[in-house]
Parts: C-alpha cells; sequence; structure tokens
C-alpha cells in the first residue's frame, strides 16, 4: 500500500479565479505508482460575473486524481451557488448545480495545444478554468426562477 500524500488547492495572484485556484502534484507523482487514487476536497467563495446576468457565488466539492502512464486523470465533483436572472419575470434568484466531470492532464510537455491541460513545470494543475468551464455550460440559456413562473402577468 503506498503512502498517501497530502495535497492542497493554493491560489496564485490574480483577480481572475479561473487562472488561480491550482493543486501541486509534485508528492503524488513521486510517490505514487501508476493506478494510484487522491483525492482532494475543493472550496471556494467569492463574487465572479461568469457574464452579464451570472455571477458565480461558491463552489465547493472534492477532485479524484489518478495517476496513468503518462497523465493525471481528473475526476470533479463540484456544486455551486450562482446568481442569475429569471428570463420572465426578470427577478435575480439563485440557483445552485451539482457537476461531475473530467479532465487528463499530460505529463511531459512543457506547451499545450489547444484545449490541453498539462502538468507544468512545477507540479501544478490548474483547476479554476474547468470548474469555471462547465458551471458556464451547466446555466441554462434561459434561467427560470421556478418552473410556473407567470412572468410580469400575475
Amino acid at each position: 500500500m503506498t503512502e498517501k500524500v497530502n495535497l492542497k488547492m493554493t491560489k496564485k495572484p490574480s483577480d481572475n479565479i479561473d487562472n488561480s485556484v491550482y493543486i501541486n502534484v509534485k508528492d503524488f507523482l513521486i510517490k505514487g505508482p501508476v493506478g494510484d487514487t487522491e483525492t482532494i476536497p475543493i472550496h471556494e467563495t467569492f463574487e465572479k460575473s461568469l457574464d452579464p446576468e451570472n455571477t458565480l457565488r461558491s463552489f465547493e466539492g472534492s477532485i479524484k486524481l489518478t495517476l496513468l502512464e503518462e497523465e493525471i486523470l481528473a475526476e470533479f465533483s463540484v456544486e455551486y451557488l450562482a446568481k442569475t436572472i429569471c428570463v420572465r419575470c426578470l427577478k435575480r434568484f439563485d440557483r445552485e448545480g451539482s457537476l461531475a466531470f473530467e479532465r487528463v492532464y499530460l505529463l511531459g510537455r512543457r506547451t499545450a495545444a489547444d484545449g490541453e491541460l498539462i502538468v507544468g513545470k512545477d507540479f501544478q494543475i490548474e483547476v479554476g478554468g474547468p470548474i469555471l468551464e462547465e458551471i458556464n455550460f451547466d446555466i441554462p440559456m434561459k434561467p427560470l426562477c421556478k418552473t410556473d413562473c407567470q412572468g410580469f402577468n400575475k
């Protein structure tokens, strides 16, 4: 049985959340054999504008990392809270959502091609961008505060 590694989220100074949430995986890569896994809890609270109508307020969950031959598989499980606008009554309301998705981080690459994620030379993997991307896709284009919202004709 392998020794468990203590992985934590870190932040790099930035005004933009998608460029500031990282996990250092150096110990995980050094100590772990292929197939080894580690789960990292994640939690962020902030006000981040996704677009003019939607503001992300927080997310939390976990990321399960699995070491493969030349990559790390990251399995995300995320719950989020966003403030959005109902398209019928135009009131702002909180929308909760929950997501599960995967990303692959390539090992041993200096630069990433379009859409690829890599483990940086500092052994950091950036997780804020993929989380924001998936949350953005999850929020409906025409959100409703409740399914039977009557809009202005109440």
